[in-house]
């Protein structure tokens, strides 16, 4: 009795307990409800790793999965990952066809459901593949080469030689071709040449030049081709020199090597000839040359006129002073016209051989322009015997001596009228010349026409010399020639 009287009590208690859990269970059942409802709970689908995924044709494709994440408009905000919710995967990609593929992830919780969808692009970013067949033989220079074979394969679009561009340089052939993705692929085979000729050096004229003394020599040109590297003209090296004012033979020589390191050489004879000199003519006795130099000048018309007063003919020589119709005039009157200089300036003149012969020609031209014509009569600024030159050793001793060769006479004078030095006055003037000419059977006195009062002591010069039974002459090329001493 006692013992039954025990045992009801705690199944009372039993049931009292497990009806308490039941209205606790219902309870969080009912808040967990009323705070799903509250909160306003969302789903969302995360897929892992990269949004967009490149894979290379053939390779297998490895999923990275999805994750389910619920959000909470209350608390959870930022999500939590709930466990046990399976994500639903769907896709139909092939990695054996080149295209864009969708994979589709999607999950439910609570009759919430949510997708989400990553991009699968299967792509060739592989090259092809081109193989040359054989090596080819060394050929000579200049040989075509003849196509030995090539195989172009791809890793999708397969055989695909019919496809390569060829085309072709000396010594190198290049192979390219691209697959249906856009994939260049590019070789080159080397063609070994061998070359054992050297080029070839043509020379323009000839190998033999003869050219006169006091002509500026121009190299007349030349050309070089090699079998094998074509025009190969800029490399040609020119050794030698022409010394284009002193009568003589030069060698120029002609050297040029192609890429293979043969070399060719030719050699070309310049012979610089020097021009005949015109054969004195001795005049008769007592013979006045009036020779003017620096002008024309403001006083030279002034001169002419007392010239042709008395049918004496003179001698000038010019400098470019821009008194041309006066320089036309001294010729139209039958005066003879020469080379003094351009500028006169000794140390432009005298600065090299080039440049006095720059300043000759130029001078020779500026009469020929303004008179029709070509003189060869000339006279050195400050003579041959000058020591205004002798900043620059030795070059009279070489001008004296190249401007004949040339074709040039030159004069110096051996009666000074002192017009460019002491005398100052006409009377001065009469006295040094008609003194200096008593003493000469031939006289070149020299005067300068710039001076005015040189030019008003002619017309008595000539008087004196007409009483005393002297003649007057203008210097020509087969004058006598007064020449003096070199001093430089």
């Amino acid at each position: 009795m006692e013992e039954r009287i025990k045992k009801e009590p705690q199944g009372r208690m039993g049931k009292w307990i497990l009806g308490i859990a039941a209205v606790l269970l219902l309870a969080v059942a009912g808040a967990y409800i009323t705070l799903f409802r509250v909160n306003r709970f969302s789903l969302g689908v995360q897929p892992q790793g990269e949004q967009v995924i490149f894979l290379e044709y053939g390779q297998p494709y490895a999923e990275p999965g999805a994750q389910v994440r619920l959000y909470g408009t209350l608390f959870w905000k930022d999500g939590i990952v709930p466990p046990r919710v399976p994500v639903d995967i769907q896709q139909d990609l092939r990695t054996d066809k080149l295209g864009k593929y969708t994979v589709t992830y999607s999950a439910r919780l609570e009759g919430v459901s949510a997708s989400a969808q990553r991009t699968v692009w299967v792509v060739d970013t592989e090259a092809p593949l081109i193989t040359l067949k054989t090596s080819p033989e060394p050929l000579p220079a200049g040989t075509p080469y003849v196509e030995e074979g090539f195989v172009a394969m791809d890793n999708y679009d397969g055989d695909i030689t019919d496809r390569v561009v060829r085309t072709e340089d000396y010594g190198v052939v290049t192979y390219t071709v691209v697959d249906s993705a856009g994939n260049p692929a590019t070789v080159q085979r080397e063609i070994p040449y061998y070359d054992p000729l050297p080029p070839e050096i043509r020379l323009e004229g000839g190998t033999e030049l003869s050219v006169p003394s006091g002509t500026f020599f121009v190299d007349p040109g030349f050309t070089a081709v090699d079998n094998a590297d074509g025009d190969v003209t800029e490399l040609v090296e020119v050794t030698g020199e022409v010394v284009w004012y002193v009568p003589g033979s030069y060698t120029l020589t002609y050297t040029v090597a192609d890429e293979a390191g043969n070399q060719a050489a030719v050699n070309r004879t310049v012979e610089v000839r020097a021009q005949a000199r015109p054969e004195i003519k001795t005049p008769g006795e007592y013979v006045i040359y009036l020779t003017f130099d620096d002008g024309p000048g403001p006083y030279t018309d002034r001169l002419l006129e007392v010239l042709g007063k008395y049918g004496v003919k003179a001698t000038f020589f010019v400098v470019d002073t821009g008194y041309d119709a006066v320089m036309k005039r001294i010729v139209e009157q039958g005066h003879s016209i020469g080379i003094h200089s351009v500028s006169h300036a000794y140390e432009e003149i005298y600065a090299s051989v080039d440049a006095y012969f720059a300043d000759l020609y130029g001078m020779q031209d500026v009469i020929y322009e303004n008179t029709g014509v070509r003189t060869n009569l000339l006279r050195f600024p400050g003579g041959g015997s000058n020591t205004v030159s002798c900043f620059n050793e030795g070059i009279m001793t070489t001008l004296t001596q190249a401007v004949q060769d040339a074709g040039f006479r030159y004069f110096d004078w051996n009666v000074d009228s002192g017009d460019a030095g002491g005398a100052k006055k006409t009377e001065t003037v009469v006295k040094n010349v008609t003194k200096g000419v008593t003493r000469q059977k031939h006289s070149v006195v020299l005067q300068h026409d710039i001076h005015e009062f040189s030019v008003e002591a002619v017309e008595e010069i000539i008087q004196w010399g007409l009483r005393n039974g002297y003649t007057f002459l203008p210097l020509e090329m087969d004058s006598p020639v007064f020449q003096h001493g070199v001093n430089n």
